[in-house]
């Protein structure tokens, strides 16, 4: 993570990449697979490249819609963590080109360091059986208790810790495997009555 790790699963923590949630959303140096489609819910080996998708893509249209940053308490970590990481993960196989639009979206929430190097990431693309059935990532987010050493909050610093399941939901009822992550944020303020912004989540596949 950005600044220092604490001991235990937060210092694990610091070299997990986020790209581990979408096992659909592959590296660059993937190659195309030339067989036939995975099925429903598998991995699928879709490249990446660094640029020819828009983003951030337009808002996703799904039940409930995505949280408003003007509706949300920004002086409360713990909601501001909770709807950044909400609109980070809704990935939406009708708008969005793979993970890094969705990220993108949530530029808002995020600090000017951590949304550049979100920026600067390259494109990836869900799989194809999302699209084939007009699917979109449905996130649910459930609080843990900090773990020991964890990093202690303080005026300008915060520190949280969520579940977070993942289930492709097509809009023709089809539903690809649920994933379940544990999601480790960090989030600053320049002052202690100012906004908190997220500045930087990192992800621990749970299987």
């Amino acid at each position: 993570m950005n600044g220092k790790c604490a001991s235990g699963a937060w210092a694990a923590a610091c070299a997990i990449s986020v790209a581990v949630l979408l096992t659909g959303c592959s590296s660059e140096k993937q190659a195309r697979p030339s067989g036939p489609p995975p099925d429903p819910g598998a991995p699928s080996a879709i490249p990446t490249s660094s640029g020819g998708s828009p983003s951030p893509s337009r808002s996703p249209r799904i039940p409930g819609g995505l949280p408003d940053l003007r509706r949300i308490d920004q002086k409360d970590a713990t909601a501001v963590s909770r709807a950044a990481l909400t609109v980070m993960y809704t990935v939406d196989s009708t708008v969005d080109a793979g993970l890094r639009n969705a990220r993108l979206r949530a530029t808002h929430y995020l600090t000017t360091t951590y949304a550049a190097a979100i920026k600067a990431e390259p494109v990836q693309y869900v799989p194809e059986d999302w699209r084939r059935h007009r699917a979109y990532l449905a996130v649910r987010l459930r609080p843990t208790v900090r773990e020991k050493g964890a990093p202690t909050d303080g005026p300008t610093a915060s520190y949280r810790e969520w579940e977070m399941t993942t289930v492709p939901t097509g809009r023709d009822r089809w539903r690809g495997a649920p994933r379940t992550s544990v999601v480790y944020m960090a989030l600053v303020r320049s002052a202690k009555n100012a906004p908190w912004r997220v500045s930087d989540v990192n992800v621990v596949d749970d299987g």
